[in-house]
């Protein structure tokens, strides 16, 4: 991070600001550039990371055509994941497109050919809240909340007047709504840009640009990501299964052309045969020939006639097969086609859904913003907050703004997680004594021992 003395150069501007001149000029000028490159610097800072998988994330495991082999499970303690045929997979400080990668390839280690995988938090591990809360302790992580979510959903910070801090949690709730809606309607405008790009059989997905949306680049970018993997994996397998049928078609009809050849040949043969049976009668009739010769002839003459029509039969019904078979690609492009159909008229009544819910929650907002605006400076103050997030095996402390976004197995501490204790000086023992006095006494119960309890250990590993 880049330190300015802004003090000094500010004041060093005001001294000489009388008397302009190239020192001046050059002055401002090494000020700007200072300035440009600490908020460069501080906005590159601010960039959150990829998410990374940990133990406790629940995780839903897709594999293309396999129903058998997919599923959902937990990531453990030690960080595997438990797959059905394979076992355990290597999970943790993973991004969901590595665990793809990776059970992929365990797949195709005699198991699976060309396997197509796709992998999806399911549920994330739970985010905690301590300290001047109403409620302290772990809560369900929900992908948008911010810190104002999370202490909201503790119940609020704890104040004086129960009235008002009743308006600020609802003010801290209708926030979290509004977010929440306004990530789902961004996760909504891009899947259905998605399934258009299905129905119309694109190479490309032409995403919407959503102006004037809360939800950072980082996370918009992670709702894309996701649905250009699913148009992808669907493409993909679409593709595979199109190209299985279509490799029958050339051999169902070097099937027809060989069964029209065994038949012309057996047409020859019965061809020569007549002429045989022709002469015996010629020679029955003068009484020269054997009638069991006759006879045998005859039958062979049946024989054939009988591989004429088998063989015809066969080059029918190989006929019929390749019908069949032209029948189940359309009838395969038709069932994708329904599919994404059905998909994006939930999505547009989704929409038209939140057209309703999410002006509605903006305004609920608004009023309880002008409730808590009405409180007074002192009133309206609030303790500190910090986030703690566990990244491996470091803990990382942040002072955080209340509207940050928070990540699974985050930990927001209001104020300190103990009471405050009262200074005694060493030569003003009744003083410290009248002050121990004044102060609040707070019975330890059960409850109250465990909100002052520390971070759970999953959140410090």
């Amino acid at each position: 991070m880049i330190s300015i003395p802004g003090g000094r150069i500010h004041e060093r501007i005001q001294r000489q600001v009388q008397g302009p001149g190239l020192a001046e000029l050059v002055l401002a000028a090494v000020f700007f550039i200072l300035l440009y490159a600490w908020s460069i610097d501080r906005a590159a800072a601010q960039t959150p990371p990829a998410y990374q998988i940990a133990a406790g994330d629940r995780i839903g495991v897709t594999v293309i055509g396999q129903p058998d082999l997919s599923g959902e499970a937990t990531v453990d303690q030690v960080g595997n994941l438990r797959l059905p045929i394979v076992g355990d997979i290597r999970a943790i400080n993973l991004t969901p497109s590595e665990l793809e990668k990776s059970i992929a390839g365990s797949l195709e280690q005699g198991y699976v050919r060309n396997p197509v995988v796709s992998v999806k938090i399911t549920e994330y591990r739970p985010i905690y809240v301590l300290g001047m809360v109403r409620a302290p302790g772990s809560y369900p992580y929900r992908e948008g909340v911010s810190v104002l979510g999370a202490i909201a959903r503790a119940g609020g910070i704890g104040a004086t007047e129960i009235q008002q801090t009743s308006i600020l949690s609802e003010l801290l709730l209708a926030d979290e709504r509004v977010r929440l809606l306004e990530i789902n309607r961004a996760s909504l405008l891009t899947k259905r840009a998605r399934l258009i790009a299905q129905q119309n059989s694109v190479d490309k997905i032409d995403f919407p640009d959503i102006t004037g949306s809360v939800i950072d680049a980082t996370r918009m970018a992670q709702i894309r990501d996701s649905e250009q993997r699913a148009f992808d994996s669907e493409r993909k397998a679409e593709q595979q299964e199109l190209e299985a049928l279509q490799k029958q078609i050339p051999r169902l009809d070097a099937e027809i052309a060989s069964l029209k050849q065994q038949a012309t040949l057996e047409t020859q043969q019965r061809d020569l045969n007549h002429q045989l049976v022709a002469d015996y009668e010629a020679l029955l009739k003068t009484g020269l020939g054997r009638k069991p010769t006759y006879i045998e002839t005859k039958r062979e003459e049946a024989r054939i006639d009988g591989n004429i029509e088998r063989l015809r039969s066969d080059a029918l019904r190989a006929d019929l097969a390749v019908t069949e078979v032209q029948f189940k690609i359309t009838e395969l492009h038709n069932t994708y086609q329904r599919r994404v159909m059905s998909d994006l008229r939930d999505t547009d009544r989704a929409l038209l859904d939140l057209t309703v819910s999410l002006p509605s929650a903006q305004r609920a907002r608004a009023a309880r913003a002008q409730q808590v605006g009405m409180l007074s400076a002192e009133q309206a103050q609030q303790p500190t907050i910090t986030v703690i997030s566990a990244k491996g095996s470091t803990v990382v402390k942040l002072d955080s703004a209340v509207d940050a976004l928070l990540q699974p197995g985050d930990v927001v501490q209001v104020g300190s997680l103990f009471a405050p204790t009262l200074p005694m000086p060493l030569d003003e023992l009744g003083i410290a004594r009248d002050k121990k006095a004044q102060a609040p006494s707070q019975p330890k119960t059960s409850e109250t021992a465990a909100s002052q309890g520390a971070a759970p250990a999953s959140t410090v590993n």
